[in-house]
Formats: structure tokens, C-alpha cells, sequence
């Protein structure tokens, strides 16, 4: 039997249509399982802050504790070079706690000011030394790998060379008598 092209396009239509379906099937699926990708990412990126920070605290929790003994241990004890020591010592522990989570301090005191580094709280005029140079570092930056986390806080030279006065009105002839 021989078909009319009405019929024929009929038949490609019903294709199509049966084709279109199967591809929006396919298509939501798609996006609802994108979506719950996108769910299921920010679920373990919440469980992984909260790991995180509860390692972190499960570390300092001893240097809490160092810093309760030392402070009941100085209200008994009036001997503070030994409080100053208790409290050096729990300086130690913090830093090196720190330091093992990757924080890494850094101070640029005498190098060449770098502002991806360092924040310049002033200028201060110098004549016996080159511009640009951290002269005197008001507090240490600190880095995670290679992120800053606070720029070193500090303070630049700024060169100013020194000027010969001219006394006014002299080079005009004003001051001249005839």
C-alpha cells in the first residue's frame, strides 16, 4: 500500500512527538538530578565547616584550659615571673597549634613595602635610608598556605631630600637699595 505524503508526514510527526517526549524526559531528569547534586554539595560543604571547626576547637581546648590553671594559679600565687612564664608557655602551645594547621606569620621589617602584603599605617620621613623600606612593623601578618589572612600592619620610609632655602625677594631685587 502506497502512502500519501499526508499520511507520511502524519507518521514523522507522531516520531517526533514520541522523540520530544523521551527528550524532555530526559532533560528533567537531568536537571532534578543537577539539583540534587547541587543539594547534596552544600550539605557536605556545611558538614565539612562544621568538622572543621570542631577540630580546630578540639585543639585549643587545651590551651583554655592552660590559660584557666594559670589564672587560678596567680590570684594564690603573687609571683608573677612565674605567672609570665605559665603565660609564655601557653603562647607557645597556641602558636604551635596554629603553625601545625598550616598558619604561618610573616613581618617584611626591613624589606621593600608590598602592599599585597603589608598595610602601611603611616610614612615616616627618613634622609639615611632608601624609600619603600618597612622601618618598624606595628603587628606581624599572617598566611594559610599562600592566602593572606591579615597583612602585616606597618611602617614605610619615605625619602625627603633636603632643600636649599632661598630667601625671599632677594632674586627679584627687592631687597636692593639704590
Amino acid at each position: 500500500m502506497k502512502k500519501g505524503p499526508v499520511t507520511i508526514l502524519k507518521e514523522k510527526v507522531t516520531t517526533l512527538e514520541t522523540e520530544l517526549k523521551e527528550y524532555k524526559d530526559k532533560y528533567l531528569r537531568a536537571l532534578a538530578e543537577l539539583d540534587n547534586y547541587r543539594k547534596r554539595m552544600e550539605r557536605e560543604f556545611e558538614d565539612f565547616k562544621i568538622h572543621s571547626k570542631g577540630d580546630f576547637i578540639m585543639k585549643i581546648i587545651p590551651v583554655l584550659d592552660n590559660f584557666d590553671r594559670a589564672l587560678a594559679g596567680a590570684v594564690l600565687n603573687e609571683n608573677y615571673e612565674s605567672f609570665y612564664k605559665g603565660m609564655e608557655i601557653i603562647y607557645r602551645q597556641l602558636k604551635e597549634i596554629l603553625k601545625s594547621m598550616g598558619l604561618e606569620e610573616y613581618s617584611g621589617l626591613g624589606e621593600k613595602f608590598d602592599p599585597t602584603l603589608h598595610e602601611a599605617l603611616g610614612v615616616v620621613v627618613v634622609n639615611d635610608q632608601p624609600e619603600n623600606i618597612i622601618i618598624e612593623e606595628i603587628s606581624k601578618g599572617y598566611k594559610l598556605g599562600e592566602k593572606i589572612i591579615k597583612p602585616a600592619r606597618v611602617l614605610v620610609s619615605k625619602f625627603e631630600e633636603k632643600k636649599e632655602e632661598i630667601k625671599g625677594g632677594e632674586e627679584n631685587g627687592e631687597n636692593n637699595r639704590d
